[in-house]
C-alpha cells in the first residue's frame, strides 16, 4: 500500500518500556511496521491521545480507527493496532515447569530405606 499523508514526526518513536531493543530487534514486526512505527509513532501517539488535532484525511481517519468507528485500512494503522495489542495488552508466560498443584499427583509415603540397595 501506498505511504498514508500523516506528518512525520521531527523526533523518532521508540518504547524503551515495552522494546528495549527497539522495534526492529523485538521480533514482533516486520522490518516495514517497525520503520513505520518509528518515522510516524509519535504523530500517532499525539494523535491518539488528543494533543494534535488532525489535519489531512489520512489523520481524520486514524482518529476515527483509534476510536473504533472504522477498521484499519492501510499499513501503518495496521501497524498502530499491532503495537497497541503488544503494548497494552496482557502477554502470555509460558514455562516448562509444573505448577505446585500436581505435586499431589506424587506419591509422598514414599520411604527411601524400604528400597536400601546396598543393606
Amino acid at each position: 500500500m501506498n505511504t498514508p499523508d500523516i506528518r512525520i514526526a521531527p523526533k523518532p518513536f521508540m518504547d524503551r518500556a515495552k522494546f528495549p531493543y527497539g522495534f526492529r530487534k523485538s521480533g514482533d514486526f516486520s522490518i516495514s511496521e517497525a520503520d513505520l512505527l518509528t518515522r510516524y509513532g509519535n504523530t500517532l501517539m499525539a494523535l491518539e491521545s488528543e494533543t494534535l488535532a488532525p489535519e489531512g484525511d489520512d489523520e481524520s481517519h486514524f482518529v476515527a480507527f483509534i476510536k473504533g468507528q472504522v477498521p484499519a485500512h492501510n499499513s501503518l494503522e495496521k501497524a498502530w493496532q499491532k503495537y497497541v495489542q503488544l503494548a497494552r495488552g496482557k502477554r502470555h508466560f509460558y514455562t516448562l515447569h509444573s505448577s505446585a498443584s500436581n505435586q499431589a499427583d506424587y506419591d509422598d509415603d514414599y520411604v527411601s530405606e524400604e528400597y536400601d540397595v546396598a543393606g
